[in-house]
């Protein structure tokens, strides 16, 4: 005859009991499978030749197979792109664990490989496991962290340089401007100072715009002539538009509007949209950019940015900059210097969203406040 399941005392916690308080084997708690498929990590098991005895869920979904089609394949088959390309040589070889000193690349995903060995009783190596480990995210900082650290040193140069070009540049200049003095027009050599003169200001003017966009914000409220000012911006990204053979044009449709708004911040915000325009446009390509008052806002001036492209087709910049204009969206989905962008207009009360222009296609609008200091979300 069986004898009654023993119950388990209150208070004694020496044994796991099931729902009813009858004392339930530990072994019976976990599902072993359960247990592993659980961990984030992709783990596999392998004997000395590789072939693969066992495998979590993980690893079936980098791997992009069932299980049934991973069981017993070579290491080989499913993660070998190159000799060197897993650790597990190593541990046979050695007896000891193993890690990837590079990095193993699948379906755009980054993971870090290691093996550690199997061991029997008598200390012989019976096989060993390989841990494929996510480190996509971990990477992307990383990158993210050695991009700003470049741009960071990238700016202390610029004010470096710019130190360093301005006294030989304010030199020129003085005695250009000292010569002119001394002579007429018309005379010999007073066209060519005054080309010079007119040089030596234009790399100043440029310097001075590289400076600003250097600038952390300093909470101004500059007057701002839009016209000059987008001009000035186009320049900064001439060469590239002249690499690729884009005509820039800029139209206003009314008198250029002079709105008050910090003139270094917006510089960036424009110079980075301009850049990943310029970027999508192609070979041959229009670029248009109209300002006029905003229709819906009086209090907003509209600049609206349309590509067309070399067989005169209007380019969707709505699935270009969808990123940067879903407001949602994390750094690495926007684009490169479109985070910033994005979070300069937001500070000064900007607008960005795109329009369908017909055969245009959809252009990428801004909507920029006349005045920053009624529409600003920091105080100025």
């Amino acid at each position: 005859m069986r004898s009654a399941p023993r119950k388990v005392k209150p208070g004694n916690k020496s044994h796991a009991t099931n729902a009813q308080g009858h004392e339930v084997a530990p072994e019976a708690l976990f599902n072993l499978k359960e247990v592993f498929d659980a961990i984030p990590e992709g783990i596999s098991v392998h004997t000395t030749e590789g072939v693969i005895l066992y495998a979590n869920a993980k690893i079936a979904e980098i791997c992009n197979k069932p299980l049934d089609e991973i069981v017993s394949r070579r290491c080989a088959d499913l993660f070998h792109f190159e000799p060197h390309d897993c650790p597990h040589q190593d541990v046979i070889e050695t007896g000891q664990r193993s890690e990837l000193k590079s990095r193993q690349a699948v379906e755009e995903r980054i993971y870090s490989i290691s093996c550690e060995p199997i061991k029997n009783e008598a200390g012989a190596l019976t096989g060993y496991v390989r841990l494929m480990r996510d480190v996509t995210e971990r990477r992307r900082a990383q990158e993210e962290l050695l991009t700003t650290e470049r741009f960071a040193t990238l700016g202390q140069m610029i004010f470096g340089i710019a130190h360093d070009v301005g006294t030989p540049l304010n030199i020129i200049s003085g005695y250009c401007e000292y010569l002119l003095m001394r002579s007429t027009p018309g005379e010999q050599g007073h066209r060519e100072l005054s080309t010079i003169l007119q040089q030596t200001r234009r790399i100043a003017d440029f310097i001075k715009q590289m400076l600003d966009l250097a600038r952390p914000a300093q909470g101004r409220a500059d007057a701002i002539g839009l016209k000059g000012f987008l001009t000035e911006s186009l320049d900064l990204i001439g060469h590239l538009l002249r690499r690729e053979n884009v005509k820039p044009s800029l139209v206003f449709n009314a008198e250029p509007p002079l709105i008050y708004s910090d003139a270094p911040r917006l510089r960036q915000a424009l110079f980075n949209i301009f850049l990943n325009v310029s970027q999508r446009l192609g070979q041959g390509a229009n670029l248009e950019i109209t300002v006029d008052e905003s229709p819906s806002d009086k209090r907003m001036t509209r600049i609206s940015i349309v590509g067309i492209d070399k067989e005169g087709r209007g380019l969707d910049f709505s699935q270009s900059f969808a990123g940067f204009l879903d407001p949602t969206q994390s750094s690495e989905a926007i684009g490169m210097g479109l985070s910033l962008a994005r979070h300069i207009l937001d500070e000064i009360g900007a607008k960005v969203e795109t329009v369908n222009m017909q055969d245009k296609g959809n252009a990428l609008v801004v909507h920029i406040p006349k005045d920053i200091r009624a529409h600003a979300r920091q105080p100025f």
